[in-house]
């Protein structure tokens, strides 16, 4: 009697993309129930489920940026084949290869079964997905917030999101130095931090873009009419493409250099007596209070007087920030290992 053998590309799929003994259980599960007289239409229905359920569970989120940097091409070339006349500056090439690269690097982390590595990855997601929820509300307060032009709201808004965004990929290096001890695992850790919040705020960007096409043109009308292009849905792809591309490159390299020095400032602070940890404890809120006190006072003077105030604001209030998660760890390991109360 001839045994009956399931599709062999779900098959070869969920061995794929849910290896481990997990994976094999359910497969011979599937497979002797498809056996049994189960149609091949529900082995599908299964498989696909199961690969869902497994990409979900996956704290790395491995599987789950490889279906974002689908989704984000996907969308790109959706909106570019709206609007042909938007293609001609080379932004939509620079943002597939860009694509591809974050693609790639999804893949080879998805595929990572070392304990530290994995560690370290998952402190990045952990950090990426927080970092991802602040860049969509900042990126929301400006499409949707009726006082959105406030000058106030703005400057609170951009700088705001810049200030997170710098602590928060510092701690990703800062948290994945303190599970693993390891530099190099921290700048991973950032890089991948970078990678899944841009990933989060291009899918939700773009789809905004999609949905509300004639919002997104009247809030671009001004650099509208300066570009002097009759398309404005084309002029609307154009301004995507161009932010999408600068945020792909800018991204990783704030995230290498902030993971980088976070992670050199926990090893360091991590050899401090506890006195001096509890006095750069009270310092650091002074040194990024210092920091915002530049930033607010550089909005008040003109565009060309202020890039110096800019720059030792965004570095006092990054440096703050960046040590923030390093002497918190520090003090309380500390904690901890005092002594019990009698």
């Amino acid at each position: 009697m001839k045994i009956s053998q399931p599709p062999i590309l779900a098959t070869r799929l969920l061995e794929r993309l849910a290896s481990g003994p997990h994976g094999d259980a359910i497969l011979g599960d599937l497979i002797e129930q498809y056996r049994q007289g189960r149609s091949a239409a529900w082995y599908w229905r299964q498989v696909l489920l199961a690969i869902l359920v497994g990409l979900a569970k996956d704290r790395v989120l491995g599987g789950m940026a490889i279906l974002g940097s689908l989704l984000v091409l996907l969308m790109i070339i959706v909106s570019v084949g709206r609007h042909p006349s938007s293609l001609g500056s080379g932004l939509f090439l620079t943002d597939i290869t860009l694509l591809g690269a974050y693609g790639a690097y999804s893949v080879w982390v998805w595929r990572q079964r070392g304990l530290k590595l994995r560690q370290a990855l998952t402190a990045g997601a952990q950090t990426g997905i927080m970092l991802g929820v602040v860049l969509i509300a900042s990126h929301a307060i400006e499409w949707f917030a009726p006082f959105g032009s406030s000058t106030a709201v703005q400057l609170v808004r951009g700088a705001g999101s810049t200030l997170l965004m710098l602590g928060l990929l510092g701690a990703a290096g800062s948290a994945a130095w303190q599970r693993t001890r390891s530099v190099k695992l921290a700048m991973i850790a950032g890089l991948w931090c970078g990678a899944v919040a841009v990933l989060i705020l291009l899918s939700f960007a773009l789809t905004l873009n999609l949905a509300f096409e004639a919002h997104a043109v009247a809030w671009l009308h001004e650099p509208l009419v300066a570009s002097g292009m009759s398309d404005p849905g084309a002029f609307v792809v154009r301004n995507s493409l161009e932010a999408a591309s600068e945020i792909l490159v800018r991204v990783p390299i704030a995230a290498f250099v902030l993971s980088f020095g976070a992670s050199l400032s926990n090893a360091w602070i991590t050899k401090w007596p506890r006195k001096l940890a509890v006095l750069a404890a009270w310092f650091t809120p002074l040194i990024f209070v210092a920091g915002a006190a530049s930033l607010w006072y550089a909005d008040s003077l003109q565009r060309s007087d202020r890039p110096p105030f800019v720059m030792a604001g965004i570095l006092a209030a990054g440096i703050a920030l960046c040590s923030a998660h390093p002497i918190w760890s520090s003090l309380s390991r500390r904690r901890r290992e005092l002594p019990p109360a009698t």
